[in-house]
């Protein structure tokens, strides 16, 4: 697999460098760092001119500090890892290089558990993640556990459960999907597939839901060939997901989006960003292009 870091030669970089070389598989593995363009004066061109040779004159050594990041992190990694220096929108820059260069997967790391502000380049992670053309991981420092995808069971969240059963696997770690029932009001996948929409949520329309989605994770773990813990909450998504992480432990947060149309589309809804701002544990958000699976952060060169 083809995965493009994005590196700010920051502690919170090295997780995404660790993280990111691990999901790779030996495959392409390039360094992206985005420097920031000088700002125009006006009335003072040489002045300009001046701030962007400097910067330029500092390329050679970050070339170097990311190299030396790598070697220290990955020392027995085999080839060096591409090196791409940019000048401009950090965000704008990455994507750019991601699409140019092919990635299959995008890292970013974090600072803390602080939320999507305190990203590895800032607001700018946000940005990656909402437009991103491939799967995005948010790293978090590392910790062992288990594979945990959190789905609605529409569509686009199908490639989240491929995607934690495949990391699950290469990982040897359990996998676990869980599904947070909503009230049948608020547009429940499984509730759809049970016809019109009852006048009160009775505790057999409950249990018929819970049976519902617990045989739809089921089939889609079987037509994967995988095993994996169903679990199936009755509380708010946001705050079973947050639980589940921690009581199980898990290492990886799995999500799936809409394609490309960002983080307001993500399957859990808008509660996405905050799930992604709180959790302990890194986080994998797949897309879903063209109606299809997108399994490419699964796949290994």
């Amino acid at each position: 697999m083809r995965v493009l870091i994005a590196s700010d030669l920051s502690e919170a970089s090295d997780n995404a460098l660790q993280q990111g070389a691990h999901m790779a598989g030996g495959g392409p593995i390039a360094l992206c760092h985005v420097m920031p363009e000088p700002a125009t004066h006006a009335l003072l061109a040489q002045e300009y001119e001046s701030d962007l040779q400097r910067q330029l004159a500092m390329q050679p050594r970050i070339a170097d500090a990311l190299r030396g990041q790598w070697s220290r992190l990955v020392p027995d990694s085999g080839p060096q890892a591409e090196i791409f220096l940019e000048l401009g929108s950090a965000y704008e820059q990455i994507l750019r290089r991601a699409e140019e260069w092919h990635a299959e997967l995008i890292v970013v790391g974090t600072h803390g558990r602080v939320g999507l502000k305190r990203l590895l380049l800032g607001s700018v992670a946000d940005q990656v993640v909402r437009a991103a053309h491939c799967p995005v991981l948010i790293a978090r420092a590392a910790r062992q556990g288990a594979v945990l995808a959190a789905t609605d069971l529409t569509d686009p969240a199908l490639p989240a459960i491929e995607a934690a059963a495949a990391e699950a696997a290469r990982r040897g770690r359990k996998l676990v999907v869980m599904h947070a029932m909503e009230s049948p009001r608020e547009g429940d996948a499984a509730m759809g597939l049970l016809g019109a929409l009852p006048a009160l949520d009775t505790p057999e329309t409950r249990a018929a839901r819970r049976a519902l989605a617990s045989q739809i994770i089921n089939t889609a773990l079987t037509r994967l060939g995988a095993h994996g813990e169903i679990v199936i909450a009755e509380e708010d998504v946001l705050a079973e997901t947050l639980r589940l992480a921690e009581s199980l432990p898990a290492e990886l947060i799995v999500v799936g989006t809409h394609g490309r149309t960002g983080l307001s589309r993500v399957v859990l809804g808008s509660r996405a960003a905050s799930m992604i701002e709180s959790a302990p544990c890194s986080v994998l958000v797949t897309r879903q292009r063209h109606g299809t699976t997108d399994a490419s952060v699964t796949q290994n060169e």
